[in-house]
Parts: C-alpha cells; structure tokens; sequence
C-alpha cells in the first residue's frame, strides 16, 4: 500500500505529522462536500488529494487551542464552512513522532527511539498529553 500523505497537528506552537488523521464525520454542518467542478485539472495542490497517497481525498491540519481540538484548514474533496471548526465528533488517541524521521530509507525503525506526542481526545477535548519514546502503544 502507498504511504498516506499525514495530516499537521499543532499543538503547543510545534507542527508534527499525525500517524493517523483524527477522521471526518460522514455529515456536519461545518463541512461542506466539494462539487466536482471545483477540482481544477491543473491544480497540483488539489491534484494529489485523488491520488493513492490519499485515499481519504483530503489533507488536513488540527489545532489545539486551550485544550480543545479544531480543524483549521482542509485540501480536498471537503470546504470547511467555518474556520476554525471545533472537532467535536473526535474521541481517540492522537500519536505523532515528536522530531522528523528524517530521509526514508530502506531500514526498520525501532520504536523504542522514536519520540512521540501523545494526545488523549474525548468529544474534541483534550484530556491527556505525554511525550516520551517508546512503542506508540495507542
């Protein structure tokens, strides 16, 4: 399988890469569906959103902003009608490595020396953080 473009968290005024994207609901208010007329051809922002490094057809970036968890921005095939939108409809654990990989080559990472940002959410409040390496046990 290709390896999936990541969403941006910030958190604490640091971007990290999230390992998994907090996900959208299936229907909200505060998002609308992207008409397929608004998918210019020669967009490349838009373009890589429909490819199979994207298969939940967008990229998004989360903020927290006092303890509460909002989706800020959104590329692909959903608008956000407000911004920031508070992601009330998230309830998961939320892991990001704490410092860049670095250049991908062909080795396996232990996870034991891999740093992590761990973000407990319940309902878009954030109950729990911790930063620490090990295995990203979620």
């Amino acid at each position: 399988m290709t390896r999936q473009v990541s969403d941006t968290l910030v958190w604490q005024g640091k971007s990290y890469d999230l390992e998994e994207s907090p996900g959208l609901p299936k229907q909200h208010d505060g998002l609308i569906v992207r008409p397929p007329d608004q998918f210019p051809a020669d967009d490349l922002e838009l373009s890589f959103t429909q490819s199979t490094a994207c298969y939940r057809g967008y990229t998004a970036t989360w903020v927290v902003i006092e303890d509460k968890l909002y989706l800020d921005t959104m590329l692909g095939d959903r608008l956000l009608a407000e911004r920031p939108l508070f992601a009330d409809w998230v309830s998961k654990r939320l892991l990001a490595p704490a410092k860049p990989l670095g250049k991908h080559i062909n080795i396996r990472f232990r996870s034991e020396n891999i740093e992590y940002l761990r973000l407990t959410v319940n309902k878009g409040v954030v109950t729990d953080y911790a930063i620490g390496k090990g295995t990203p046990c979620l």
